[in-house]
């Protein structure tokens, strides 16, 4: 198993999600117009988007330390 394959493919997979929240919010995006006014939801896509982004983060914090250890 190539843990810094599997890693390339994890951090490919969320930066896509992230890019995608990322230019939402670039274009005016209004959470609360999305997620029908309700704070409960809004709360949450913003909960849910914080922990991709902090996982897109450590993922590539681990790959950086895989590969240098194989240099």
């Amino acid at each position: 198993m190539d843990i810094a394959k599997s890693l390339r493919d994890k951090i490919d997979a969320l930066q896509e999600h992230v890019d995608q929240i990322n230019q939402e919010d670039e274009e005016d995006y209004n959470p609360k117009d999305w997620s029908g006014g309700n704070f409960d939801d809004c709360y949450e896509m913003g909960r849910s988007h914080g922990r991709k982004f902090g996982r897109l983060f450590a993922y590539k914090e681990i790959l950086e330390l895989l590969e240098s250890e194989k240099r």
